[in-house]
């Protein structure tokens, strides 16, 4: 038996001493308030079986439009070299950026 959880999911699978296949499979959502089991059972497997190559086939798919679609993750920006990294001049950081503890360099719109 194989377990495999993350924020999401807990994963169970079954898999056969001899033909090292799996057998069974059960999954727990964490988002689940059910806390439901989805099990699924596997047997009858067939691996040397010919398949026909028009098996997985739709004569309607040959006459679809195909459609441009973009990857779903967000491209990350290169990292900034190790030196950027290091903290900035004081006058470069925005106002609102300081922390609350840092004293103010400018006396513009004090009261007085």
């Amino acid at each position: 038996m194989v377990a495999w959880a993350n924020a999401d999911v807990f994963l169970q699978i079954w898999i056969g001493a001899d033909d090292k296949l799996p057998r069974k499979m059960r999954a727990i959502y964490q988002g689940d308030r059910a806390q439901l089991r989805h099990d699924m059972e596997l047997s009858n497997w067939q691996l040397d079986q010919a398949v026909a190559a028009d098996a997985f086939a739709s004569p309607r798919a040959a006459t679809a439009t195909k459609v441009e679609v973009a990857r779903p993750d967000p491209q990350q920006p290169a990292p900034l070299p190790k030196r950027a990294r290091l903290s900035w001049p004081r006058s470069t950081v925005p106002a609102k950026a300081r922390s609350p503890n840092s004293r103010r360099t400018s006396t513009a719109g004090r009261r007085r």
